[in-house]
């Protein structure tokens, strides 16, 4: 995985014709960004480059460029889970979402 500005690139190494190719991979349902190289300094400028040319290009055509990540997340549980998980964060005090947020903390920290 490679990150720059917020933007992460999952890589692969394609033997049969022996490039590397990366792509944007937190930028929604479709890549923002594809690229390759021959070598790993290669496929960091490309990757750089790719992601400074879709900016520049959101800022020409006066949109807005699709953030690495919105904060926003949904979650399938089940219905058993969802209704454990609820019951945990009345019990707790807090709303379902802030006892995941604190749950997921926890977890990643």
């Amino acid at each position: 995985m490679m990150e720059y500005r917020g933007y992460i690139a999952q890589v692969e190494f394609d033997d049969s014709v022996g490039r590397l190719h990366g792509r944007v991979v937190n930028s929604g349902a479709y890549p923002i960004a594809t690229f390759e190289a021959v070598d790993v300094d290669g496929l960091r400028r490309e990757f750089r480059r790719s992601i400074d040319e879709y900016l520049a290009s959101c800022r020409e055509d006066g949109v807005e460029p699709r953030r690495p990540f919105s904060g926003k997340l949904n979650v399938r549980l089940g219905p058993d889970l969802h209704q454990r998980v609820a019951r945990l964060a009345a019990e707790s005090g807090m709303s379902l979402n802030g006892w995941i947020r604190q749950a997921l903390e926890k977890s990643a920290s």
